[in-house]
């Protein structure tokens, strides 16, 4: 029995990591492939979309930044506002710079569904009132940098690009959103380089709107930029992260509020890569399809796989209790030291990431655990059927 637990425990533990291992080999077979942003201009329209839900506090320090960074195209701006109960309303009504922009308008919905049901009532707006060549989606807490449209921009003069994302720079960030953002960003590129990546920062993308089929998107899901992205690249257009284009944001200082946001984000990605699994070995996608798939196998089984790998620890440790164990035996003994030794660097790893403390390989290691125990929760907030694509922002990256 015991040595059945430490197999399963071993099984479980090594099957979780060949995701991981795969996803990585490919990465890194990829990494020498060039992708050069074009210097030529582009000379379409431009839509700014920003959706908001109680922004008072910010809204027109948002307004301000998109004034000052998006004059050059004279885009036009849509402001589609879900149901705010503060001041956002008011504030975007009476903002004095609306003249900066080609045209200036503000949707209000009567009840508060999620912001994928704003962006897609928005994005239906668009389509019927001024036939625009690209949308570029915002968060009301995102700030550009001065190049960083224009940056953007620049890719839509190849014609095989539908959707481009910034990169996020974030302030304040505790040390493991640090880690988990610095991996994210760079796995997005590289995901670009080979072919395209199936998630993007709602905080700052642009698309071709002739790329997107709006009813593809779930309203009772949250995502919405994962969405967009993954459905650009079935009809036929490359996804990609700039890595030199960016976003600064603040993220939030709080181990709960850290922890709210990346439960929230896991379950939108974890439902959508479900809801795209006729698309996981589609050869029409090419290189996308892997891609998608180990995307599906890191953010769905993976942790299911670590749930089976804890239980076999436990009940390997709880034998371990109740059995007379005979510790003269050498490969016995080197097999639980072994076991014990692995168990143990987890755990540190996660400590060392869960307060703070930087070292080196163990941070990494730490991110990635920590990272799974949001999948888990994630997980488990599915089984029961709550669904978290409406959410309170976190206030702390706000004041």
């Amino acid at each position: 029995m015991l040595l059945t637990a430490a197999l399963y425990e071993v099984g479980f533990a090594t099957l979780a990591a060949v995701p991981y291992l795969k996803h990585g080999f490919d990465l890194f077979m990829g990494r020498k492939r060039k992708l050069i942003r074009p210097e030529q201009d582009f000379t379409g329209t431009l839509t700014i979309l920003l959706p908001m839900w109680n922004e008072a506090k910010i809204l027109i320090q948002k307004l301000e930044n998109l004034q000052q960074t998006t004059q050059a195209f004279k885009p036009h701006l849509v402001i589609i506002d879900s149901a705010s109960t503060d001041d956002s309303v008011s504030l975007a009504e009476h903002w004095e710079g609306k003249g900066s922009f080609a045209s200036y308008h503000l949707l209000r919905m009567d009840e508060r569904k999620g912001k994928t049901a704003a962006v897609k009532q928005a994005l239906e707006f668009i389509n019927q009132t001024n036939k625009t060549d690209l949308v570029l989606m915002t968060d009301a807490d995102a700030m550009f940098e001065v190049d960083t449209v224009a940056n953007l921009l620049k890719w839509f003069s190849d014609k095989s690009i539908g959707c481009v994302g910034a990169t996020p720079k974030r302030i304040g960030q505790r040390i493991e959103e640090e880690g988990h953002r610095s991996l994210f960003s760079m796995v997005r590129h590289l995901e670009s380089k080979i072919d395209s990546t199936p998630f993007l920062e709602g905080s700052c993308m642009v698309w071709r709107t002739s790329s997107l089929d709006i009813e593809a998107l779930h309203v009772t899901s949250n995502a919405d930029d994962a969405q967009i992205a993954t459905n650009v690249r079935i009809r036929g257009l490359r996804v990609i992260q700039d890595s030199d284009a960016h976003f600064i944001d603040h993220a939030p200082l709080e181990r709960k509020e850290h922890s709210r946001q990346k439960v929230r984000r896991a379950e939108g990605l974890q439902r959508h890569l479900l809801r795209q699994r006729e698309h996981w070995y589609s050869h029409r996608l090419g290189k996308f399809s892997p891609i998608l798939r180990q995307e599906a196998a890191l953010h769905i089984l993976t942790p299911l796989l670590l749930v089976g790998a804890f239980i076999a620890m436990l009940a390997r440790w709880a034998l371990i209790g109740f059995a007379e164990i005979d510790f003269t035996n050498a490969t016995l003994t080197t097999m639980h030291v072994g076991l014990f030794t692995m168990e143990a660097a987890v755990f540190v790893s996660w400590l060392t990431v869960r307060y703070g403390i930087k070292i080196p390989l163990l941070h990494q290691l730490g991110t990635i655990v920590d990272g799974n125990l949001q999948l888990i929760r994630a997980l488990w907030h599915s089984a029961r059927g709550s669904s978290l694509h409406m959410w309170d922002q976190h206030i702390d990256g706000r004041i």
